[in-house]
């Protein structure tokens, strides 16, 4: 009878935390009030291998607006940057092009182009890397690499 009893309180204690696992899974999920993220594209390489294009997107995922946003692309090594979309400058003494939005609300989504030029007799790989800043509030700042 002992052993019954020690039983039932084992299948009672794993019935309970099957219980609250389940209730957890099922709580909505919490989101930030302001979530961007951007993403790259396969790179596009002309059939010369002479021009690189690299389409980009930007999307803030929060449930709330994003203020003074500044994505940030680097290309390494250096090389000729020809042409940009969106609301972007070229820095091009540093290969640096600078995207900023004054606001992206919930759910907003952009895109743009960063076109280069490869020289001939480049060796190795050309790399782009980005990193995007945001307030998510006057108040409070976030970002995310």
């Amino acid at each position: 009878m002992k052993r019954l009893c020690g039983a039932t309180i084992v299948v009672a204690t794993a019935m309970a935390l099957l219980a609250s696992f389940a209730a957890a899974q099922a709580a909505p999920s919490v989101r930030a009030p302001a979530d961007v993220r951007f993403q790259y594209d396969p790179p596009e390489i002309s059939e010369a291998g002479d021009h690189v294009t690299w389409h980009w997107t930007v999307v803030n995922s929060g449930i709330g607006a994003a203020h003074k946003v500044v994505l940030t692309h680097t290309v390494t090594p250096q090389v000729p940057i020809t042409h940009v979309t969106g609301p972007c400058t070229t820095d091009e003494a540093r290969a640096v092009v600078r995207c900023t939005w004054e606001q992206l609300g919930a759910g907003q989504r952009t895109d743009g182009t960063i076109d280069a030029d490869l020289p001939e007799g480049l060796s190795g790989s050309v790399r782009i890397k980005g990193r995007v800043v945001f307030q998510e509030s006057p108040s409070g700042t976030s970002a995310a690499e």
